[in-house]
């Protein structure tokens, strides 16, 4: 999805989208994905990884299409029913991963998120680099556009034909074998006290409310979504898509690096503490940038952010899979994961509002104040909580 948020909003703006437009496609985007998440996650949980994933490639290739075609505002609109349109599209394959992943061991978790959000972030990176690659070699920008949606078509097939030959069908199988045998199924998460989780509540309770605060908080990131903040650099301070992709990969560098590194801090205050005080900072920043005096300042102010934003999500996601029963962590997985597109099919769509009718103030600081409330409630909610995992 790296170079593709950047191309799509360029490609959109040439087709007469604005702020609140591309506001809408996003929040029906996601909107969407939403049922893709429901629908995929219980396909993969009967039946293993490979058809989700399959199915993800082939709706890759039918969104490529659709914008390389896109000659009108409508065939956009009709592109975003397929929920995979930038910056959010897909996440349902993040679900999926996450729902595997939480089934790892207590003392390599954390470390798993960590290293996956590394990798993952490491190919957004390089397919933000590649964003500026037509330009380099000398193609103009409408041909280049066209160069770069037709990688993202192949890219597409790759993921489906790739998915039917490597991905294991018994891959289910295994995990169930997994979550079932090597960990205690009545395990549950307790109070700081010591008191059992069913005295003083339930997994069931604590992944609903965690699912809630993710929607305040992917609504705060929803309101400057990637795309959004993508127009506004492009159009306020005039970025060509070689300063945009260069940006861009910058950030996504330093979010990969800040996966290692908030599993190391992790160890020392814990992993609720690690996510919550690491974001706070994270949204300051984030209201800061409106305020830049110029595309320099306000790129290292994004910069800056990106070293710390990203930091919550393998020690939250860590955290969840410690407080829940073992047999509920792909649940827990899929239902939050349900919450942050739930929150991100609302924020663009307010994000563009304020974006083209009020200022270039208002999203970053409504953003901000989102997503630093969700962090205090976090906080608030869960500090008495904690795993019976010893290392945590």
């Amino acid at each position: 999805m790296g170079y593709f948020s950047i191309i799509f909003v360029i490609i959109a703006r040439n087709l007469g989208i604005a702020a609140l437009g591309l506001g809408i496609v996003t929040s029906l985007s996601v909107a969407v994905g939403i049922v893709f998440t429901h629908y995929l996650t219980f396909v993969a949980h009967r039946h293993g990884a490979r058809i989700p994933l399959v199915i993800s490639g082939i709706l890759m290739v039918l969104t490529g299409v659709t914008v390389l075609l896109a000659h009108s505002v409508s065939v956009l609109y009709v592109g975003a029913l397929l929920g995979f349109l930038p910056p959010n599209g897909g996440m349902f394959i993040g679900a999926l991963a996450e729902g595997v992943f939480a089934q790892t061991p207590p003392d390599r978790r954390t470390k798993v998120f960590a290293r996956n959000g590394l990798i993952v972030t490491a190919m957004g990176a390089l397919g933000a680099l590649f964003a500026s690659f037509p330009t380099l070699i000398g193609m103009n920008e409408a041909t280049g556009l066209r160069f770069l949606t037709a990688v993202y078509l192949l890219l597409g097939i790759a993921i489906a034909v790739a998915s039917v030959y490597v991905v294991d069908p018994g891959s289910r199988a295994m995990a169930v074998r997994s979550s079932s045998g090597s960990v205690p199924a009545k395990e549950s998460f307790v109070a700081k006290d010591g008191a059992d989780s069913s005295r003083t509540g339930s997994s069931e309770a604590a992944i609903n409310r965690i699912a809630l605060l993710f929607v305040i908080d992917s609504a705060g990131s929803g309101v400057v979504a990637s795309s959004l903040i993508i127009y506004w650099l492009r159009y306020h301070f005039n970025l060509s898509i070689v300063s945009l992709s260069l940006l861009f990969f910058g950030m996504d560098v330093l979010s990969g690096i800040s996966y290692p590194l908030a599993e190391r801090i992790s160890r020392k205050i814990g992993l609720l503490n690690t996510a919550v005080f690491t974001h706070i900072p994270s949204s300051v920043l984030l209201v800061a940038v409106p305020f830049a005096p110029g595309a320099a300042v306000a790129g290292i102010l994004l910069l800056a952010r990106s070293l710390l934003v990203e930091m919550d999500v393998p020690t939250r996601k860590s955290y969840i899979a410690s407080i829940v029963k073992p047999e509920e962590r792909r649940r827990a997985a899929s239902r939050t994961s349900m919450g942050r597109q739930a929150g991100r099919s609302i924020g663009p769509v307010v994000g563009g509002y304020l974006l083209s009718n009020v200022s270039a103030v208002a999203p970053f600081l409504v953003s901000g104040v989102l997503k630093i409330s969700y962090d205090l409630m976090l906080w608030r909610s869960f500090r008495t909580v904690r795993s019976r995992e010893q290392h945590l």
